[in-house]
């Protein structure tokens, strides 16, 4: 099989046409963390914060906007696995999987709680980047073995 043998390495060298799949997961991956902060800059920065502290109690609004930061541990967990994707490590697909589950999970969360509108595209774009995430060819490259019968191989049993 090309691309797999281990080339006096610990692990195997993927396919380079492999390699466009998850690159694009890891730029993917970029560009979700970078749009949940610049949001999140975006709503912070519309909140009339002189009027909120002279009433001394925050409106339902403010409330909303400062719940953006419960993305925060997923930004960063998509960061990293972003850059675990465009280094090829298989850790980035682990935390790629992680981030994501916790950015719906904080959707939903946030849903339930706020009824917030921009949830809705987060949850989307977190739900496709699982399905991406699962396709056989991305798996493939951080788990190599026989591609007809899963990572392990025939015979082999974890």
């Amino acid at each position: 099989m090309a691309g797999v043998g281990l080339a006096g390495r610990d692990r195997p060298e993927p396919v380079a046409t492999a390699r466009r799949p998850v690159w694009a997961i890891g730029l993917l991956l970029l560009l979700e963390a970078a749009g949940i902060v610049a949001y999140g800059a975006y709503e912070l920065s519309r909140v009339d914060w002189r009027g909120v502290i002279s009433a001394r109690v925050a409106p339902r609004e403010v409330d909303e906007t400062l719940a953006l930061v419960l993305f925060g541990p997923a930004v960063v967990l998509t960061l990293l696995a972003a850059m675990g994707f465009l280094l090829l490590r298989r850790r980035g697909w682990l935390l790629a999987a992680i981030s994501q589950g916790t950015a719906v999970a904080t959707g939903l969360w946030l849903y339930a709680v706020y009824e917030p509108l921009y949830v809705y595209p987060i949850m989307a774009y977190a739900v496709l980047m699982i399905l991406y995430l699962n396709v056989h060819d991305v798996r493939a490259v951080f788990y190599p073995g026989d591609r007809r019968r899963g990572p392990l191989g025939p015979g082999r049993t974890p």
